[in-house]
Formats: structure tokens, C-alpha cells, sequence
């Protein structure tokens, strides 16, 4: 592709505010906070809808080079040379993709208003109940995590309820099983033979399996609705996401 109607390309996406894919050889150089050159390779160059600017190479997630939103962006011709500069005026910085050639230009108008729904995971929903315990319910006061019971393994929740009750917690972050319901069981069993008291066993999963719900009543197991949703929110009010946030 010429640089001149590929320089034409790029001017008229940028002006209808298109998403520009430019393929080429590229060489990369930047300046500013600090400064940096990157020779002449094979290259993605990437003009979001918003002016955030990105360079890639073949391999690798990360670009090699970036301008966020806001830059100022230009496309001018230089000898046998297409260049693209997004220029930032605080803090002052300037990115230069200097074109040998290219291979193609794509523009795209594009659309995506949904949101990004990041769900918690078990271990995600047992930090929620510790630091939120009502939405086990009401005056339920966890007193440990990861507790071994015998050979059975290791309880998620143990605690007490508003009336001083032993509880047994198992968490699952899809719907419980009658496997599920039974480990709880074995939990409760050890717990009965260790203290000598039984304590309440409850589950709290999104859901419980239909081949499930007469083991509850057969065992006497509560079922509380708990969703890695509900929990998600739970950490974000608590402060408890900052691994999801960038």
C-alpha cells in the first residue's frame, strides 16, 4: 500500500473518529519522561476511538509502546517515510511511529457499552462472609477459616449464631450437589465427635442441584442463596477487590 493513500487512510478515521489498525514495518521512538527508540519491524499499529494510541509487536499481550486518551494526533510524510505522532502537552510526551511501509489500513466503527461483570471465586466469597458475616444471616460470628476436622478436611467457616450455636459453613461458588451436601455432613460428624455438641451445617452456594434438596431435609443442612455476584459486591464495598482494580 503507497503511504501516501495509506497517510490519507489514517487522516480520515482519525477525523470520523474510527478504530485505525495499521499493518507494517515500523520503527518506534518516544520522548518525554524518559526516552526510547525501538528499530524497524514488523508491527500493529492500533488508533482507538477515544485517541489512545498502542504498538505491538507479533508476540506478547503488552504493546510495546502506548499513548492514553487525549493525545493530539497527527499524520505527515517525510522523505519516504509516513510518520504518526501522538504529541501529549502535560505531561509532555511524544510518540513517533515512523512507517518504512505498510501492509494494510483498517477502520472500523465500533460499539460495546456492556459492562465487565468479574465474579468472585470461593475463596473470593469466604473473604466476603468474614468481612460481611450477616449475609450468612443475622448475628452469625465467624470464629475460623479453613478449619481440619479429623480426616474429613478442612470446614471453610466455623462459627457461632446469635444464639450461640456451632456453625459449619461450606461454600460453593456453583450450584451444591448432594456430594457437596454429604461432605458437609462428614464435617458436622467430626465436629459432634470433637466438642460434643452438633452444630448447624449450612450451605451457601448460588443454588442447590434438584438431586440435592431432599438431602437437605434428610440431613437437616440449611440452604442459604449466596452468588459470587453478591459477594463481588460485598469485597467492593469492603475494599476487599483491589486485585481487579487497575
Amino acid at each position: 500500500m503507497l503511504l501516501a493513500e495509506a497517510s490519507e487512510k489514517i487522516r480520515a478515521g482519525l477525523r470520523e473518529r474510527a478504530l485505525i489498525i495499521v499493518v507494517g514495518l515500523m520503527g518506534v521512538a518516544y520522548e518525554g519522561r524518559a526516552a526510547s527508540t525501538l528499530g524497524p519491524g514488523e508491527r500493529l499499529l492500533i488508533i482507538k476511538q477515544d485517541g489512545s494510541i498502542l504498538v505491538h509487536r507479533p508476540l506478547g499481550y503488552e504493546p510495546v509502546n502506548w499513548q492514553p486518551p487525549g493525545s493530539k494526533i497527527d499524520v505527515y510524510l517525510v522523505d519516504d517515510y509516513m510518520v504518526v505522532e501522538a504529541r501529549r502537552i502535560s505531561p509532555q510526551e511524544i510518540l513517533r511511529i515512523i512507517f518504512h511501509e505498510i501492509y494494510e489500513v483498517y477502520l472500523f466503527k465500533l460499539s460495546d457499552s456492556a459492562e465487565l461483570a468479574m465474579y468472585a471465586t470461593e475463596e473470593d466469597m469466604k473473604r466476603a462472609i468474614l468481612a460481611d458475616p450477616s449475609i450468612i444471616e443475622e448475628g452469625f460470628r465467624p470464629i475460623e477459616d479453613e478449619r481440619k476436622v479429623g480426616e474429613s478436611g478442612f470446614i471453610d467457616i466455623f462459627g457461632v449464631d446469635g444464639e450461640g450455636n456451632l456453625v459449619v459453613v461450606e461454600i460453593k461458588r456453583r450450584n451444591a450437589t448432594a456430594a457437596d451436601v454429604k461432605q458437609l455432613i462428614n464435617y458436622v460428624d467430626g465436629i459432634e465427635r470433637e466438642l460434643g455438641k452438633r452444630p448447624r451445617a449450612i450451605i451457601a452456594a448460588p443454588g442447590i442441584q434438584k438431586s440435592a434438596v431432599k438431602d437437605l431435609k434428610v440431613y437437616g443442612v440449611e440452604f442459604k442463596c449466596l452468588t459470587p455476584k453478591k459477594c463481588r459486591e460485598v469485597l467492593r464495598k469492603k475494599g476487599g477487590l483491589e486485585r481487579f482494580i487497575d
